[in-house]
């Protein structure tokens, strides 16, 4: 019975973590920019949505950048290493605002895991420091090459393969 009630609960201590987590991510970063692939400063708008199911299919805290202009974050001359570029460009970004300091987050697009823990889209970015317990769930809204807009969040756990 202890058993299962740590399980049950495990997860739903984790959503509250990353509510309060996005809470400070509305409050203070609504609007920034993220430097492209060949040096552009990408402005950007985010809002956090309380009740998405985006990864889970439960509801949870998420986070919602969107570019203002959205052709900015184009692959350019470099093709498909443009995009994997401008990815890590997103992830460093995003993954000052989990954890502490020191999580070391991989953010290339080749070091994404595959997801976490029941995570239905998306990838997870990987915490060195923090491996079990915390990741970023992440994905990108991509049209005519070029990244219009992404959704983060707190994973369950850490990332898996």
């Amino acid at each position: 019975m202890k058993r299962l009630l740590t399980i049950l609960c495990i997860p739903a201590a984790l959503l509250l973590l990353s509510s309060a987590v996005m809470a400070d991510a509305d409050r203070h970063l609504n609007k920034g920019f993220i430097w492209n692939e060949s040096g552009k400063k990408c402005w950007y708008t985010q809002r956090t949505d309380k009740n998405n199911t985006y990864f889970y299919g439960i509801k949870h805290t998420v986070g919602i950048i969107t570019f203002d202009d959205p052709k900015c974050m184009s692959a350019g001359e470099l093709g498909d290493l443009g995009i994997g570029i401008n990815k890590r460009m997103i992830n460093n970004v995003i993954s000052k605002w989990y954890s502490h300091s020191d999580a070391n987050f991989m953010t290339g697009e080749s070091e994404l895991f595959n997801g976490s823990k029941t995570q239905k889209k998306g990838k997870c970015i990987y915490s060195k420091k923090y491996p079990k317990v915390i990741g970023i769930a992440v994905d990108y809204f991509i049209k005519d090459n070029s990244i219009y807009s992404m959704i983060h969040g707190m994973s369950l756990m850490g990332c898996t393969n």
